[in-house]
């Protein structure tokens, strides 16, 4: 029976991964993953560069203003100061207009614009009026520049936070989307082409000729097996293709902590495969064409959605709410929550080995019940064949 059974597997693997459409999504996305980072990384980043701003000072401007408007402007802003001490106030009026300078400033405090005021210039200038305004004071008071200094030395102000060093909220909800995203595309794609498969070998009398050869839920077991060997290997290419990217171009530094995410978001996949194309199997069971896939469908679509659903939920908002939990014990949503869950921090390992024993006792199960139905279901041909009949069928083949 078992090497019956990966035979069928490997006729199952060598048959998809041999069509063109199979190579091309998968070079495609292969594609992808590995040239968004290079392409980000050739962009000109121009995060550390300062905003320009040019300033004019016209007549009567207090002694050293200009020195202290540029010292302080220093690490904020890159600024230039125009004087404008021999222009009138129409060529004043017409550098405004023309974006010559950004603001003037005319003694003793007022800054003049050409339409709505900046609030970076503002408060450039305020602070440098202010800074004169205490020099003043201080040189009347009779206090020396090195009391002065001492007067206005900063506190220094250290940071400390609670959160985990290896870890930021960003990174964790990137990586807890990226694995909903996958344990949600995967079992839909793959299932709905364990589907078509079944129902184009019952179109074609191919599984009358296979039955005649092994049973019924070793011809499962097998496609199951072999489609979900060849996801696993397009999941490991764009994974490969991804990390090769990120360390040619050091554009991502993976926390060390995040790589227990990735066996638990494989097998948490794995158990997902097993599941919905063992379901999608059974629905090609049911049906002769595939003009009618849609009508068996949504049974099966329903679980996906809420999980997908909900997981985005635990992505962008608490991962620790009482339906998630609930969820993260129901094997048909498990595969979507979990890794959403344990890269948000939000379950211990307890509860991660539990619902993993819940996910795989739910496969064997749920292999066997398809097993037993397939068997009454793959030669039925003409018209679809509901679930009542089909559960019909099998109680009175055990009675």
């Amino acid at each position: 029976m078992r090497g019956q059974a990966f035979e069928v597997a490997k006729r199952e693997f060598v048959t998809r991964a041999r069509t063109r459409g199979f190579r091309a999504v998968t070079a495609i996305l292969v594609l992808m993953v590995v040239a968004a980072p290079i392409v980000m990384s050739l962009l000109p980043d121009n995060s550390d560069e300062l905003p320009k701003i040019t300033i004019g000072v016209a007549a009567d401007a207090p002694e050293g203003f200009a020195d202290q408007l540029d010292a302080i402007a220093q690490s904020q802003v890159e600024l230039t100061i125009i004087d404008l001490a021999s222009d009138s106030s129409d060529e004043i009026e017409t550098r405004l207009s023309n974006g010559d300078v950004d603001a003037v400033f005319e003694a003793p405090s007022t800054l003049v614009w050409d339409d709505f005021e900046n609030p970076v210039i503002y408060g450039l200038i305020s602070a440098a009026l202010q800074q004169s305004s205490i020099l003043d004071q201080a040189d009347a008071i009779g206090l020396s520049p090195a009391e002065l200094d001492r007067l206005f030395e900063p506190v220094q102000v250290s940071n400390r936070s609670i959160a985990d060093d290896d870890k930021s909220s960003d990174v964790r909800s990137a990586v807890a989307f990226i694995g909903l995203f996958t344990a949600f595309l995967l079992p839909q794609i793959y299932g709905q082409l364990t589907m078509l498969s079944v129902v184009e070998e019952k179109s074609t009398r191919v599984v009358e000729v296979l039955l005649s050869h092994i049973r019924p839920r070793t011809l499962l077991i097998g496609k199951i097996l072999g489609l979900c060997a060849l996801a696993v290997i397009q999941l490991l290419l764009l994974i490969f293709g991804l990390v090769l990217a990120l360390r040619f171009t050091n554009l991502v530094e993976v926390p060390s902590s995040l790589w227990r995410f990735v066996p638990l978001l494989g097998l948490s996949v794995l158990g997902g495969l097993a599941i919905y194309t063992t379901l999608f199997a059974l629905l090609g069971s049911l049906i002769s064409r595939q003009e009618d896939a849609s009508q068996v469908m949504m049974p099966v679509f329903a679980p996906l959605m809420v999980g997908y659903i909900a997981g985005q939920t635990a992505v962008f908002g608490n991962a620790d709410t009482l339906l998630l939990k609930i969820l993260t014990w129901l094997p048909f949503t498990s595969p979507m929550i979990l890794p959403v869950r344990v890269a948000r921090e939000a379950i211990g390992p307890v509860e991660v080995a539990l619902s993993l024993a819940v996910l795989a006792a739910a496969v064997f199960l749920l292999i066997r019940l398809a097993g037993r139905l397939y068997k009454f279901t793959l030669l039925r041909t003409g018209s679809r064949v509901g679930w009542r009949e089909a559960i019909r069928l099998s109680r009175g083949a055990v009675s």
